[in-house]
């Protein structure tokens, strides 16, 4: 066991929270408990992972895990014993989460309303489910406790009398949300109606933390607020400034919902600090941000299709607050990943090996905080700790019915389920530099619906990555062939002869693109990366700032024009914007290698040696990161042996990839980041402007 920094650990979940949002709200002083809790403890943005759909990231923030690992793969799955679907839930998970791993350690445990986790698992501690606190009956009726929602079994009838309903809520609890409520027909109107369901929700959830807090021995609780996410596919099209699709009626109706629901949260917030007091640490975290500026996309914020992921923003927010914890400090590069790690380092456990992320040292008082390691904590579950017990039909009914009122899924059947299983894992393959795989999953999509679009595009990206350009040439010829795919198509035209070496082709292609999309911050990046290999430095300086002019939270940008300065002789400049990438986006090995190179330039060389080697921790299999080391070893630090062992690594990595190109695996020919540019032509995102 390592040094133990905290007597109890409180994680709260935001779904959706954002510091755009927060930040304004902040300065004008709507949010004194997030305030207070911002200036005694560090505060950032968190990166999200691929795709942002909650069941998987939640999944993943408490496991430290990517989702092909945990194997929570979205909001339902089939359900053999039926034939049909059923919601996603714990025994869904292949892996441990945090509150299996410190109840099998003797610490006492709670979690509430966290993703995936009905029926409640057998933990030393109290768990209530994602399901408890949805109503299943009309106002007026009998509303029975749901069945294993609740572990010990004997706590479910006390817990359950803390529930809020729906039809509970008073016109005082919605007033602070819509302040002109008394000015139209409130009762019969379906925004207010589904406020006051988010209220109830969310009370509950609150009802049974305070409960936990104020009954229960815990180290550890975690709880889940799925209410900011939720207001702001219902809300945030609303929020200020006036979208164009508007009426002046409806902007002044709900403008202030989204305002009353980080309100909301901030009360909610300040009586979890009073009860956990002030020797626990809190953790607040958000799975992914929420798009409420000039980056909203056109039209309503409500789930359409089934793909909720239209309005995520890439970064969440992260805040920690203990006594072991810096004040009044930002933390910086953090992901989903680093979150359960955090938790482990905090409370003296430690760290799994096979988990992806790493505790956040930088959040720590102790400068040498021995941290433990462990190479797993998979294996055979304690006794009792597995659910076995089938649903309860109707509320399974119930929360599929939920599901698809709002557009979370499109049908309940387990063609419909598979597919969207295969589609996401093909994204996270894709994602995390596994293109093989990921063509595997999409492969099942077409053998089951041929014309899907989406999948054969999204296959022509991983042939990019893996080299295979005739074949992407030929993809964009079939399945580009509209007119409003001409701007996608020149975009992958452009990148397939950026690969052959051609950037004058290229630079031809991607400015045809742009005349029609000039606002696609990704097709900017990639003309400045031509723009990089053709020499035209200060061409590709504007093309990054124009970026950044768009989204100043842009890694791949801050990225790029760092590249643009270091070519300019400007290392300074150069250091400044790869920081400011690696601190949005830590896990992205290209960005190291740059900021070391950077470094080197500039004189800092203990610092650009410290630069490649978290590029080789990041992606081992990168030979680059080893001949820069070998140089400063051999020119700088005057040591011939360390410069030999990298100059030997090097070689045998260059050797490995000649030999996997002519293989054709394709996955050890390119990883996310290893690019030239800000984002290697490997790694496209498809996301373009409304």
């Amino acid at each position: 066991m390592g040094d133990r920094l905290a007597q109890r650990v409180l994680l709260v979940g935001w779904d959706g929270a954002d510091w755009r949002v927060i930040n304004p709200l902040l300065e004008q002083g709507a949010l004194p408990n997030l305030e207070r809790f911002v200036n005694e403890g560090v505060m950032g943005n968190i990166a999200s992972l691929t795709p942002m759909l909650s069941p998987i990231l939640w999944t993943s923030i408490a496991t430290g895990k990517y989702a092909d690992k945990h194997q929570v793969l979205g909001f339902v799955e089939p359900d053999g014993a039926t034939g049909k679907v059923r919601p996603v839930r714990s025994s869904s998970r292949h892996c441990k989460a945090l509150w299996n791993i410190l109840s099998d350690a003797g610490l006492r445990v709670g979690v509430v309303s966290w993703l995936a986790t009905h029926p409640a698992e057998a933990v030393n501690g109290v768990i209530v489910s994602d399901l408890f606190a949805h109503a299943t009956t009309e106002p007026g009726k009998p509303w029975a406790p749901v069945p294993q929602a609740v572990h010990p079994t004997e706590l479910l009838e006390e817990i359950s009398a803390l529930r809020v309903h729906p039809a509970q809520t008073t016109p005082a609890q919605v007033a602070p949300f819509i302040p002109k409520l008394a000015e139209f027909d409130a009762l019969h109107d379906q925004k207010v109606q589904e406020l006051r369901v988010l209220l109830a929700e969310c009370a509950t959830t609150q009802a049974a933390a305070t409960w936990i807090m104020q009954t229960q021995a815990w180290d550890f609780l975690a709880v889940y607020y799925e209410a900011i996410d939720r207001f702001a596919h219902a809300f945030m099209e609303y929020h200020p400034p006036q979208a164009a699709h508007l009426t002046d009626e409806e902007f002044a109706r709900y403008q202030d919902v989204m305002t009353g629901c980080y309100r909301f949260h901030d009360l909610m917030l300040g009586r979890l600090m009073q009860l956990a007091g002030e020797d626990a640490t809190v953790i607040i975290v958000s799975d992914h941000g929420f798009h409420s500026d000039h980056l909203r996309p056109e039209g309503s914020s409500k789930i359409e299709g089934g793909r909720p992921v239209a309005w995520h923003r890439r970064y969440g927010v992260l805040a920690a607050r203990g006594p072991h914890i810096k004040k009044d400090q930002r933390v910086y590069g953090a992901s989903l990943l680093d979150v359960a790690p955090t938790v482990l380092a905090l409370l003296g456990r430690p760290v799994a090996r096979d988990m992806d992320g790493k505790p956040l040292r930088q959040i720590f008082t102790a400068d040498s905080l021995e941290i433990a390691e462990i190479d797993t904590y998979e294996g055979v579950r304690k006794e009792g700790a597995s659910p076995g017990a089938p649903d309860d039909p109707w509320v399974a009914r119930e929360v599929l019915a939920r599901l698809m009122a709002l557009g979370y899924l499109q049908d309940d059947s387990t063609a419909g389920a598979a597919l969207d299983r295969a589609r996401n894992l093909a994204q996270i393959y894709a994602s995390t530099g596994r293109p093989r795989l990921a063509i595997e999953q999409l492969e099942q999509v077409l053998a089951r619906q041929p014309d899907d679009k989406g999948a054969r595009i999204m296959i022509a990206g991983c042939r990019l990555q893996m080299g295979q350009l005739e074949e992407v040439e030929r993809a964009v010829k079939d399945v580009l062939t509209d007119d409003a795919d001409a701007p996608l198509a020149n975009y992958y035209l452009g990148l397939v002869c950026f690969r052959r070496g051609d950037p004058a082709a290229a630079l031809k292609y991607l400015l045809q693109a742009e005349q029609a999309e000039p606002g696609w911050a990704e097709l900017q990046c990639q003309i400045g990366m031509v723009y990089l290999r053709r020499r035209y430095w200060r061409k590709a300086e504007q093309a990054f700032r124009k970026v950044l002019q768009i989204d100043p939270d842009n890694a791949e940008a801050h990225d790029g024009l760092g590249m643009a300065y270091r070519a300019q002789h400007r290392p300074a400049e150069a250091v400044h914007e790869h920081m400011q990438s690696i601190a949005l986006l830590h896990q992205r090995p290209q960005t190291h290698i740059n900021l070391g190179l950077a470094l080197a330039e500039a004189g800092q060389f203990d610092w650009a040696i410290r630069a490649f080697e978290v590029a080789l921790e990041q992606n081992p299999s990168h030979p680059f990161p080893h001949r820069c080391l070998a140089r400063l070893y051999r020119q700088v630090k005057k040591d011939p042996e360390q410069a030999g062992k990298h100059r030997a690594a090097a070689l045998e990595l260059f050797a490995a990839r000649r030999r996997a190109r002519a293989g054709g695996t394709g996955d050890a020919t390119a990883l996310p980041g290893e690019g030239v540019g800000p984002r290697s032509p490997e790694e496209p995102n498809h996301v373009r402007p409304q």
